[in-house]
C-alpha cells in the first residue's frame, strides 16, 4: 500500500473554513479539521484544480477548497492525481502492465459529445487510457479501433462506435510512442478477430450445456450474435436481437441468468454496447446487472464507460432457469 502523505492546510466547506490535515489515501481523501472528520471517496470527486495555490475539488456535494499548504501545493496535487488515477485503473479494470506512461494533451468525442484537456496518458497491452483530473477517464480498447492517424504530432484514434480520440504534446519521443500504438492496435485487432472467427466455428461445440438455451432463443427470431469478454479469460456471452429488445446469456462456470433489455435504439447501437460493455468489464459482469448503490469503485466504472451505463439503464429484469423459463423467455419477445 502506496504512503501518499498527509498534509496541512486550510479547508474551506459549505462556508466553513478550519484548518485541519488532509491525508491522500488509495481510496479518498481523510479530513481530520478542529471540529469535523470526514471521508471523500474518489468515486465523488469529480474534478480537482489548481489555482493560485489553491486547490479546488468539485464534489457530488459541493466544493472544498484547499489552501494555505505552501511549499507542498503541487506535491499534494500530483501526489492526488496520481492516488485518483490509480482507482480510475482498477474501476476500468486494468490489470496489464504498462508499456508507456506520459502527460500531454487530449481530445475525444463520444456520440457528439467533446472532451478535451491535459491527461496522464497510459499504454497497457490491451487498451490506451486516457487520466484528466476530472471525471472523465476513459479506457481505450485497441480491438475496436481503426487503424491510427498520426500527423501534426498527435495521434487519432476511431472506433468501430464513431468515437475518436486524440492524444498529442507527450514529449520528445512522440513519434516513437505513436509508432508502438499503431503496432500494438494492429496486434490486438488482429487477435481479437481471430478468436471471434474461431468462437464463431466452433461455437456448437464451446456451447456445452447451454446449447438447448441457445436453440430455444434462435428460435424465437430476431437475430442472434455472441462474443468473448477478452482474450485473457475464458468464457463468452450470446444475444438474442430484435427491434428495441434483447436477450443475453453468459456462458461462464457460473451459474447465470438470461438479463433482458429494452432500448428505443436501433438493436445494430446496441449490439455495440453490449459488446464494449462486456469487453470492458471481463470477469467483473455484476457491474451491468447488479444494484451498485454500495459500491462507489463500480459507480466510477460506470461513470467513465456509457456503454455500460447504456446497458444498466436500459435492463429491464432477468429470467432465472427454471420450468418456466422458456415460456417467459418467448412472451418477453413476443
Amino acid at each position: 500500500m502506496k504512503d501518499f502523505g498527509s498534509y496541512t492546510c486550510t479547508v474551506a466547506r459549505q462556508q466553513n473554513r478550519q484548518e485541519g490535515k488532509v491525508t491522500i489515501t488509495e481510496e479518498g481523501l481523510e479530513f481530520t479539521c478542529d471540529s469535523e472528520h470526514f471521508f471523500l471517496d474518489f468515486a465523488y470527486l469529480m474534478d480537482f484544480r489548481l489555482k493560485e495555490y489553491h486547490l479546488f475539488l468539485e464534489t457530488t456535494t459541493g466544493q472544498v477548497e484547499l489552501s494555505m499548504l505552501g511549499k507542498q501545493t503541487e506535491t499534494f496535487f500530483e501526489r492526488l492525481w496520481e492516488a485518483y488515477n490509480n482507482k480510475c485503473t482498477k474501476a476500468l479494470f486494468v490489470t496489464e502492465d504498462t508499456r508507456y506512461e506520459g502527460e500531454g494533451d487530449y481530445a475525444y468525442t463520444e456520440q457528439g459529445v467533446v472532451q478535451q484537456g491535459i491527461a496522464k496518458i497510459a499504454l497497457y497491452d490491451s487498451c490506451l487510457v486516457l487520466y484528466p483530473h476530472d471525471r472523465y477517464a476513459r479506457r481505450i480498447p485497441l480491438c475496436f479501433c481503426k487503424e491510427p492517424v498520426t500527423a501534426d504530432f498527435q495521434l487519432s484514434l476511431e472506433s468501430d462506435t464513431g468515437d475518436t480520440y486524440r492524444i498529442g504534446r507527450i514529449g520528445r519521443y512522440s513519434q516513437e510512442v505513436f509508432d508502438r500504438i499503431v503496432r500494438l492496435r494492429s496486434e490486438v485487432a488482429t487477435k481479437w478477430r481471430e478468436a471471434h472467427l474461431e468462437l464463431e466455428q466452433q461455437l456448437p461445440s464451446k456451447l456445452g450445456p447451454a446449447q438447448t438455451c441457445y436453440e430455444i432463443m434462435a428460435s424465437c427470431g430476431g437475430r442472434m450474435v455472441s462474443g468473448l469478454f477478452s482474450l485473457e479469460t475464458e468464457g463468452f456471452w450470446f444475444a438474442n436481437l430484435h427491434p428495441h429488445k434483447a436477450v443475453v446469456e453468459l456462458v461462464t462456470n457460473e451459474q447465470t441468468a438470461t438479463y433482458l433489455y429494452q432500448f428505443p435504439t436501433d438493436p445494430q447501437l446496441f449490439e455495440y454496447a453490449l459488446r464494449h460493455a462486456m469487453e470492458s468489464v471481463a470477469l467483473h459482469r455484476e457491474v451491468i446487472f447488479t444494484d451498485i448503490a454500495d459500491k462507489p469503485l463500480y459507480q466510477m466504472s460506470v461513470d467513465r464507460n456509457y456503454h455500460v451505463a447504456f446497458l444498466r439503464e436500459h435492463n429491464a429484469g432477468r429470467i432465472i432457469h427454471s420450468g418456466s423459463w422458456e415460456q417467459q423467455l418467448r412472451a418477453f419477445l413476443s
